[in-house]
C-alpha cells in the first residue's frame, strides 16, 4: 500500500467514528481518554518486545505483524485525540517540522544534565527575573523540572497575585517551591528562609537586579546573573534556555 498522508489518516479515523457512532466522544473533554488508550496500546507493544524480543520482531513475520498492528493502534488513538482537539494535519505538520528544526540546532547537552548529580540542590528565582525574559524562563523552568534541582520562587507578593503573573507567562505555579514575605521582610531574609536550614553552598540565586545580588551576599548564597551587566557570574537572557550552562556555572 502507498504511503498515506496525515490528513488521510485523520479522515480514516473520522470515518470509523462516524460509522460506529463514536463522534459524540470526539470532544475536548473526552480527548484525554484517547491519550490513555494510546498509552495502553503502547504497553501492548512493549509487552511484545519483552515476551518475544527485538530479534523476533525483525525475523518472525507473525510477531512483526502483531507488533506493527499495536503500533498502529497507538497512532489511531492519538489521531482520535487530535480530532477531539481539532488539531489539523497542517498544524501537526508545522509543529513537527518546527520541532525537527529546533532539534537539528541543539547539542543535547541539556539531556545529559537531566541524568547527572548536581551538587546545587536549590535555585532561587524572582518574578522580576522570570518576567524579564518570559519565553526563555518558561523553557528553563520546564527543563529544571526534569533534574534534581529544586526551583524556589522568592517573592514579596502574596501567592495568588504571584501565581497570576506566572500563569500569564505560561509557567505553572506548581513548578516551584514557594517563599513569600511581606514588605517588612528583607530579600536576604527571604533567601535565608528558602534555605530551610541547609548549607548556603547547596543553593544559588539567579539574579537580575543589584538588590538581588546584595541579598544573595547577605544570605551567603552564590549569585548568578543572566543580565550580562557585570552582576555576579554573567549569562545572557538567551542562556536561560540552555539550562546546562546555568548548571555549569552553579557548580
Amino acid at each position: 500500500m502507498a504511503d498515506v498522508k496525515i490528513s488521510e489518516l485523520l479522515k480514516m479515523q473520522h470515518t470509523l467514528a462516524e460509522r460506529k457512532g463514536w463522534l459524540g466522544d470526539r470532544t475536548p473533554e473526552r480527548a484525554h481518554m484517547s491519550i490513555l488508550w494510546s498509552i495502553d496500546e503502547l504497553g501492548e507493544a512493549i509487552a511484545i518486545i519483552k515476551k518475544k524480543g527485538s530479534q523476533a520482531i525483525m525475523d518472525n513475520p507473525s510477531v512483526r505483524e502483531h507488533y506493527v498492528e499495536e503500533v498502529a493502534d497507538v497512532f489511531m488513538y492519538l489521531f482520535d485525540m487530535m480530532e477531539s482537539y481539532g488539531i489539523t494535519a497542517e498544524e501537526f505538520s508545522d509543529a513537527y517540522i518546527g520541532k525537527f528544526r529546533r532539534n537539528m540546532g541543539r547539542d543535547w547537552v541539556e539531556n545529559d544534565a537531566m541524568y547527572e548529580t548536581i551538587p546545587v540542590k536549590k535555585l532561587l528565582v524572582s518574578l522580576g527575573m522570570l518576567e524579564s525574559a518570559p519565553e526563555q524562563a518558561a523553557r528553563m523552568v520546564e527543563v529544571l523540572g526534569k533534574t534534581d534541582v529544586k526551583t524556589v520562587l522568592v517573592t514579596h507578593l502574596d501567592r495568588e497575585r504571584a501565581a497570576g503573573r506566572l500563569l500569564a507567562m505560561d509557567i505553572s505555579p506548581d513548578s516551584f517551591a514557594w517563599v513569600t514575605g511581606d514588605d517588612f521582610a528583607g530579600l536576604g531574609t527571604l533567601y535565608t528562609r528558602a534555605l530551610e536550614g541547609e548549607d548556603p553552598a547547596s543553593a544559588a540565586v539567579l539574579v537580575y537586579t543589584q538588590e538581588e545580588v546584595m541579598a544573595a551576599a547577605e544570605a551567603g548564597i552564590r549569585a548568578i546573573s543572566f543580565a550580562a551587566d557585570g552582576l555576579g557570574t554573567e549569562l545572557t537572557g538567551e542562556a536561560l534556555t540552555d539550562v546546562p550552562n546555568i548548571l555549569a556555572e552553579i557548580r
